[in-house]
């Protein structure tokens, strides 16, 4: 791959946010119809849990933008899902395994969870 660490880690944290925010989005739909006592809560948490995912992924396609990189989706197959990655001027198709960016999504999720824990681990995605 020709990114470098700080690409790599841009370019992954930019292809695992907007599956971030599908799932908050869904869950958010749920929680809205749940028969709890409190939904608002719950609504609140994770309308700035995605609130928060937004402007990073604002920061990241700037930075992107400026590093000269660029990720697009290119197929998904069973196992496995394929983006165009252009690192200034070289392309490449990068696949990633689904069962991986799930794991990472789900792993990301616990440590919003653990708001403290986000600030710090959004840096090391």
């Amino acid at each position: 791959m020709y990114a470098t660490k700080e690409e790599s880690l841009l370019i992954d944290r930019f292809i695992l946010y907007p599956m971030l925010l599908t799932i908050l989005n869904r869950d958010l739909q749920i929680f809205q119809r749940a028969p709890f006592k409190f939904t608002q809560p719950y609504v609140l948490w994770i309308e700035n849990r995605m609130r928060e995912i937004s402007l990073e992924l604002h920061q990241i396609r700037k930075e992107m933008k400026a590093k000269n990189v660029k990720v697009s989706f290119h197929r998904r197959y069973e196992d496995t899902s394929e983006y165009n990655i252009i690192v200034r001027g070289y392309h490449e198709v990068i696949k990633y395994s689904n069962l991986h960016l799930r794991n990472q999504a789900e792993l990301t999720l616990q440590k919003l969870f653990l708001d403290h824990e986000w600030k710090e681990y959004k840096s090391d995605i």
